[in-house]
């Protein structure tokens, strides 16, 4: 009988740490990634999120995306095409993406086509934000490419 008291034990314990691991580590939203299609990564920074925790919960607005300024542009062709992606699967992104142009306060939306973007044919500097949607919560995130 002892021993089966302990083996539930034990199941119980690894049953609880299994939980609280899970909330540790998804205590923050997913980080997103970037690359161009020459397989260059495009360094990527969090933007806006809410996110629900364990025991809180966490709303963050972040500065405009050009107020970020400690990212450096990463050089694309016109027309070149982007990939971005989640290292968490989000149950919903958006299908389209926010591109500013560096001398412009209004963005122009651009759509997001299996995870893709097309870079602006246009020469100048870009930020670009996309958005997504998770379980517990929803997040932005920003990069920025100047196009050569």
């Amino acid at each position: 009988m002892a021993k089966k008291g302990l083996i539930g034990l034990v199941l119980t314990l690894i049953l609880i740490s299994g939980f609280f691991t899970y909330y540790i580590l998804n205590a923050k939203p997913p980080s997103a990634s970037a690359k161009t299609e020459t397989n260059i990564t495009i360094p990527v920074k969090q933007g806006s999120y809410c996110w629900d925790g364990f025991l809180n919960g966490e709303c963050r607005d972040m500065v405009e995306p050009f107020m970020m300024n400690d990212i450096e542009p990463v050089t694309v062709a016109p027309g070149e095409k982007i990939e971005i992606s989640y290292n968490r699967k989000p149950v919903k992104i958006s299908k389209e993406v926010m591109v500013w142009f560096k001398s412009q306060s209004d963005p122009k939306s651009v759509n997001l086509e299996d995870g893709t973007i097309v870079a602006p044919q246009e020469s100048g500097t870009y930020a670009v934000s996309t958005h997504g949607n998770w379980k517990r919560g929803s997040a932005s995130h920003v990069f920025f490419i100047k196009v050569k």
